[in-house]
């Protein structure tokens, strides 16, 4: 099944190995096939996954996002504008439907950012953060209890 975690993973090795054009290209497509915009730019850890085959997911191009993420559909991280501050996203994270994560920020490990939540502040490490702006609702929580039904977990994709 096609995937835009693995274009993004290709077009991301060639635009390490210094091959031309062919990363951009793979990125258009990437945005044409399953209307996902993750640039090859993007530095992005092992075990990234992307729900619904990243239908509708924006992460701008300088954006860095550590290891076994799960990014629900509808996503915008950093959007695509010029601004140079950007939100860094630590391991073991996961960014629910609809959410939006601006600004010069990090969000912690082990976090959650609950469906539809607009993060513009920092979020600690292991914390549950929610609303509109978003606030952290629960702190010291352990993650996997929030991954339970997702198919990578199974996998092992979750490591603390």
């Amino acid at each position: 099944m096609p995937n835009p975690v693995r274009f993004y993973r290709f077009s991301r090795w060639l635009f390490t190995h210094r091959v031309p054009v062919a990363p951009e290209i793979l990125d258009h497509l990437n945005t044409y096939l399953f209307h996902c915009y993750i640039p090859h730019t993007v530095e992005a850890g092992e075990g990234l996954e992307l729900a619904y085959w990243g239908i509708g997911i924006v992460i701008h191009p300088k954006v860095k996002i550590g290891k076994n993420v799960f990014i629900g559909q509808q996503v915008t991280i950093g959007g695509r504008g010029g601004n140079p501050n950007l939100p860094r996203i630590g391991d073991n994270v996961l960014i629910a439907t609809g959410a939006k994560v601006l600004g010069d920020i990090e969000i912690g490990s082990g976090s959650v950012v609950g469906a539809n939540a607009v993060v513009i502040h920092s979020v600690p490490p292991r914390s549950i953060v929610a609303g509109v702006p978003a606030r952290v609702v629960r702190e010291n929580v352990e993650i996997r209890q929030y991954f339970s039904g997702f198919h990578w977990q199974i996998k092992g994709g979750i490591q603390q």
